[in-house]
């Protein structure tokens, strides 16, 4: 309902989210990955202050993005997934739940900067899925 020329992203123009996403793609197309499964989103709780000032965790952006998407709270005050984070996994996964029976051929852990009561990282497991016999 808003004119074109009074649309603007604020947070998600933001140089660090455009380096998120790029780096995403850039990672989805050289891995050749045919499936994308992630277990269910902890995304934190509280509130979080951005230019519209405090809102609640998870924002509203990042509900939006995550319908359809298993998530989940283990009551750590702080904002553990970000529109971003949101907009790629619920872009790419077409599961949520437990890690899928396969052979696991690579790693990687992304860090973030943040001090939490867990560790701060995501971490990536590349494999190949079991096929089931029936």
């Amino acid at each position: 309902g808003v004119g074109v020329d009074d649309v603007h992203f604020h947070e998600v123009g933001a140089v660090d989210s455009i380096i998120d996403m790029v780096g995403a793609s850039i990672c989805v197309d050289m891995l050749h990955i045919d499936k994308f499964v992630s277990s269910s989103v902890n995304t934190g709780m509280g509130f979080v202050r951005c230019q519209h000032g405090i809102i609640p965790v998870p924002a509203p952006a990042t509900v939006e993005l995550l319908k359809g998407v298993s998530v989940h709270s283990s009551n750590i005050d702080s904002e553990l997934v970000t529109p971003t984070g949101a907009a790629i996994v619920s872009t790419l996964c077409s599961e949520f739940g437990p890690i899928p029976e396969m052979t696991i051929e690579e790693t990687g852990y992304g860090c973030g900067k943040r001090d939490l009561e867990i560790p701060n990282l995501l971490r990536v497991l590349v494999g190949d899925e079991k096929k089931k016999i029936s």
